[in-house]
């Protein structure tokens, strides 16, 4: 099939703890420049909610970074940052309440708040921003999004009235909430890469508790006071939380906020795209190329590549995934998937050497595609 020049559009999502998606495109773009000058390729990183999802939003909306010193997960001092464009304000709550600003011996859901990240709202919103955009994934907290509310105004109160700090050991003794008062029209989207319910074996506490340092005890522990922090909030709000999909996210941060200001939660991977107009996007391209760290059954459940080779499909354009590792599971989203990583090759080998071994495996992808297509 002859063409004058090849569309190969990029568009990966992160390589969790080894490649951005970002890193991904540019290196996939130098291995198919260097194939040959028939390659024209366009770039744009995706996400869904999890790593990365605020720099892929804040690229592409070309909004402006704001700087400000809040509180990590467990009240220090941290820089940390959103993103502006027009009344937008683009949060990543991992920039002030993750996992990546806290050591492995530390983790300590009981104690670990998302205070940092209602920080950076309340700033947004004092800065005039209407609309938030909030990725919740790579949290350290399993807090109700307790720790947030208290940084926005309100006031968690116990059975005495004494006023509770936002963490995960209050949300059993919460008993009422003292509401703060916002300006109207506050919108809030949260962008979610899991469905998990609140409660229950696939919840908050059960499934990310042990993730973020919970012991069998602390689950259990975490488990109740989300049952109770729950069951509060649909007392003070007259809305039914219990069953909302994808509450179980980033510690149940999105409860308060459908509580209190009509928050929305979205799915990821689909309403990054929508955002960013990535049909246009694949209308433009010959080939798809897509891929993530791990493509397997997980990865059929709208996260980002997925969602890349849905667009993809309906266009009728063929859509490869590549992969550090891969499994056949996933195969009948794709034309392709492919794993970059040479084998034997110990996990640890495999993340240190991503971008080489990605480089080399793209030059063989474009040599094969290249000669498809003359």
């Amino acid at each position: 099939m002859k063409k004058d020049k090849i569309n190969v559009l990029i568009a990966p999502n992160s390589l969790k703890s080894s490649l951005s998606a970002f890193d991904f495109a540019d290196i996939a773009e130098d291995a198919f420049s260097q194939i040959s000058p028939d390659f024209s390729i366009r770039k744009v990183p995706v996400a869904d909610g999890g790593d990365l999802t605020g720099e892929v939003l804040q690229r592409a909306l070309d909004a402006r970074i704001v700087e400000m010193t809040v509180t990590d997960p467990l009240g220090r001092q941290v820089v940390s940052k959103y993103a502006v464009a027009g009344k937008t304000a683009i949060i990543e709550m991992a920039d002030a309440s993750g996992i990546k600003l806290i050591k492995t011996a530390e983790l300590n859901p009981m104690r670990a708040s998302s205070f940092g990240t209602g920080q950076l709202m309340a700033d947004a919103i004092s800065n005039g921003c209407t609309e938030i955009l909030l990725g919740v994934g790579g949290s350290a907290t399993v807090d109700g999004g307790t720790g947030m509310l208290s940084a926005l105004g309100f006031e968690l109160l116990d059975n005495e009235g004494n006023i509770l700090a936002g963490n995960g050991e209050s949300l059993d003794l919460v008993r009422k909430v003292r509401k703060a008062s916002l300006p109207e029209g506050i919108s809030v989207k949260i962008i979610c890469d899991v469905d998990n319910p609140l409660l229950g074996p696939t919840g908050a506490a059960a499934v990310f508790g042990p993730q973020k340092g919970a012991s069998p005890v602390m689950v259990d522990a975490l488990e109740n006071g989300l049952t109770n922090w729950c069951s509060i909030l649909e007392k003070e709000s007259g809305k039914k939380l219990s069953d909302l999909e994808g509450a179980g996210a980033a510690g149940g941060i999105s409860l308060p906020l459908v509580a209190f200001l009509n928050a929305e939660i979205v799915p990821g991977a689909r309403f990054i795209l929508s955002l960013i107009d990535f049909e246009k996007q694949v209308e433009w391209a010959d080939i798809v190329i897509t891929g993530e760290g791990k493509i397997d059954s997980q990865t059929l459940n709208d996260k980002a590549p997925k969602a890349v080779a849905d667009v993809a499909r309906r266009a009728g354009k063929p859509v490869v995934a590549i992969g550090g590792s891969v499994n056949r599971e996933a195969a009948s989203a794709f034309d392709g998937i492919f794993c970059f990583a040479r084998g034997p090759v110990s996990l640890e080998e495999s993340m240190k050497n991503a971008g080489a071994m990605l480089f080399d495996f793209s030059l063989e992808l474009a040599r094969l595609i290249h000669s498809f297509y003359r």
